[in-house]
Order: C-alpha cells, then structure tokens, then sequence
C-alpha cells in the first residue's frame, strides 16, 4: 500500500526537506528531489508521488520503519511469535494501548520478519 500524494503536496514536502519519490505509467520509484526535474514534472498528470519510505536496518538488512499515528479503528499488524506467521492483523479499540512496533501493512511486516529470521538463524 502505497500512500500518493499530490504534485502539490510534493513540492511541500520538498521545501519542507522531506525525501519525496515519484514514478511514470506504474514504473519503479525515483528521487524527485533531483535537481534535474523541472516544476513542471509536479504537475503532470501522469507522475505519481509519495514520501520515501521510512526505514531502518536490522544487521544490514534494510526494512520498513514502525508506523505512526494510529487511528483507532484501522488494521495493524504486530509481530507475534506465536503464530505461524510470526504476525498478527490486529484493530484496536479506544481502551487499548497502541503497541510500540506495529506496521499499516502485511507486506511490511513480512519484510521485518523476515530480516529477523535472518538475523536470529530461523528459517
């Protein structure tokens, strides 16, 4: 799931010194903050644009940062050793607490579960 945002909200995000990423017709991600791109990239129609993901790195494997600013209501997941998996699809009511290490989607938490096998000799 990626989370788009608008030319506008792009050229924002870059004066406000976010790392901003953009692509054409559903190709692979690019650095907008190229001081190659004209003004006018941010306004055509056909470029997509999103923050760059943020990220951390377990013994040099690279994976998705936690997410943020829960709304209550909406799914998470968890790592949870208990489960196959190693991760849980959670929502949470008001009366629960948010959990430190949650990530908005399944893909992410693959991700993290995966560089943690790496890391402690799982499968």
């Amino acid at each position: 799931m990626t989370n788009l945002i608008s030319g506008k909200e792009a050229l924002i995000a870059l004066a406000n010194g976010e790392e901003v990423e953009c692509r054409a017709y559903e190709k692979n991600w690019i650095n907008a903050n190229n001081k190659h791109h004209t003004l006018s990239l941010f306004f055509d129609i056909s470029f997509q644009f999103r923050l760059k993901p943020r990220t951390i790195t377990i013994n040099g494997i690279e994976v998705p940062c936690c997410g943020e600013d829960y709304q209550y209501g909406d799914a998470m997941y968890i790592l949870n050793s208990l489960e196959p998996t190693e991760y849980s699809l959670v929502v949470l009511d008001k009366v629960d607490e948010v959990p430190l290490y949650w990530w908005r989607t399944e893909e992410e938490v693959k991700q993290v579960v995966e560089a943690l096998r790496k890391v402690f000799g799982g499968v």
